[in-house]
């Protein structure tokens, strides 16, 4: 196993063990995950390296399960099947763009928050379905081309 596939391991382990926190940030996650592997201290520049590309694994661990447009997501059984009957534990929390995603466990997310998500999952789904719309219209037009 090489070093990327290792803490890959480690931060999905990190965020099993973390499953009941009522929020969960990449940051967070990143940290626990520095100060174990580090065995003193680290040159500023190399602490703060490491942290950001640790946050960077970490936002797309954390996004691979719980992002509505991922096909990972818990709600989800495998990659490109349909909603499975299961909500996930966890939700992303509204956020400015380019900011830090946070992830609340689902049975402490507020109306407005839960909202977000629905507006959110509902968004995705709606550009799956034009997606597919115009992969689909592209064939038909393909298909009476080529019967000309």
């Amino acid at each position: 196993m090489n070093q990327h596939e290792q803490i890959t391991r480690d931060l999905d382990a990190l965020i099993d063990q973390n499953r009941d926190a009522e929020i969960i940030t990449p940051a967070s996650i990143a940290l626990i995950l520095q100060h174990r592997y580090a065995d003193g201290t680290l040159p500023p520049p190399i602490e703060y390296a490491s942290l950001e590309h640790l946050k960077q694994m970490a936002r797309k661990r954390l996004a691979r399960q719980y992002d509505a447009d991922s096909d990972e997501a818990e709600a989800y059984s495998g990659q490109g099947e349909l909603f499975s009957g299961h909500l996930q534990d966890r939700y992303p929390l509204p956020h400015q763009r380019g900011r830090e995603p946070s992830y609340k466990r689902r049975e402490a997310l507020t109306a407005e928050e839960r909202q977000w998500n629905v507006s959110i999952l509902r968004k995705s789904a709606q550009a799956r379905l034009a997606h597919a719309d115009a992969l689909e219209a592209e064939g038909l037009d393909h298909v009476a081309v080529s019967a000309r």
